[in-house]
């Protein structure tokens, strides 16, 4: 008979889901509402570079952000207002989506996290931003707001190959992510960790080796997305050319089990597939959304009799639990 297993993973899904994190980190369920803070990016202005990586167009993140040029604290009262999905939740993350969410005077960092709190059933921020914002007057900032409020930094990694991080102009070394990391965690404040499978020039083994790699580095969630190609975004021009593959449905899939495998169960996981506006994506256009494809890792994972973690380095050794919520 096999062993049980224990949480933090989910009993069906058999990885550790998102959800569960946050009501063991909040002390109840918690929704995420999508806020424009009205940044912009380093690798778009110059003080990086120019063009923003080739990959990216920050527009496909504009639909989650439902109230786009108002002031945060209004969009966040009216995101929790408006009808729709949050309405069950009264525990709310605002979290600060597109670009650069770091990449601002601290003084304005201040103002603008401070905004989010406005509203009562707000229990934190999240702040999605690059490896190179995060200087010790910002990091400064976001100690302040985590002394008594939760705070999560996400991180864009993308890949664990310079090479590939030149070719698609993201303007960062690994070595560079690995440092901001490192002084984020210092300060006790939770990491998420953005990684893309199937960017041109990069392999599937590299993308494999992220697990043990982030395992290793403390960090407390990963974000998994495919390789998708965006309309106005640099690598159109080369996809129409074929210069570029995307990855197939089943492709990544396994991919991502196999990482999940590697990966250590205590990092929840915060998404395992990407999205874009239909008038955005080009390819890969698939049949199945994030909820199909949860599903279908779950049911793989349970084929293989395995889970996340099982075949991490120095880990369980592929002994089988049995999964807790």
């Amino acid at each position: 008979m096999p062993e049980p297993i224990l949480p933090p993973l989910h009993p069906e899904l058999r990885f550790h889901n998102y959800a569960s994190f946050l009501r063991r980190r909040l002390g109840g369920p918690a929704a995420r509402i999508s806020v424009d803070g009205g940044f912009t990016c380093p690798n778009r202005d110059g003080a990086i570079g120019v063009g923003g990586c080739s990959y990216c167009n920050n527009d496909a993140f504009t639909p989650g952000i439902r109230f786009p040029g108002l002031p945060v604290a209004e969009q966040v009262r009216r995101s929790i207002h408006a009808p729709g999905r949050h309405h069950a939740y009264r525990r709310f993350l605002v979290y600060f989506q597109k670009f650069s969410n770091s990449y601002a005077a601290p003084e304005e960092l201040r103002r603008l996290y401070e905004a989010a709190f406005s509203h009562p059933d707000v229990a934190g921020i999240v702040v999605g931003t690059r490896p190179d914002c995060l200087g010790e007057p910002v990091l400064s900032v976001l100690s302040e707001v985590a002394r008594n409020r939760y705070v999560c930094v996400e991180v864009g990694l993308q890949s664990m190959s310079d090479a590939v991080l030149r070719r698609v102009n993201r303007g960062h070394s690994v070595d560079t992510f690995v440092r901001a990391v490192s002084e984020i965690r210092r300060r006790g404040i939770d990491v998420g960790v953005h990684m893309i499978y199937g960017l041109p020039g990069d392999t599937r083994e590299r993308f494999l080796s992220a697990a043990p790699f982030l395992s290793r580095l403390d960090v407390q969630g990963v974000k998994l997305h495919h390789f998708h190609v965006l309309g106005g975004s640099a690598m159109e021009e080369a996809w129409r050319r074929g210069g570029v593959r995307v990855p197939g449905y089943d492709e990544y899939l396994s991919s991502c089990v196999d990482f999940l495998e590697r990966l250590s169960p205590e990092i929840a996981v915060m998404r395992l597939m990407g999205e874009a506006p239909e008038h955005l994506l080009i390819a890969p256009r698939w049949p199945k959304g994030p909820r199909e494809m949860a599903s279908d890792i779950a049911v793989e994972l349970s084929r293989r009799g395995t889970f996340q973690g099982a075949r991490r380095e120095g880990g369980s050794g592929g002994r089988k639990r049995h999964a807790g919520p």
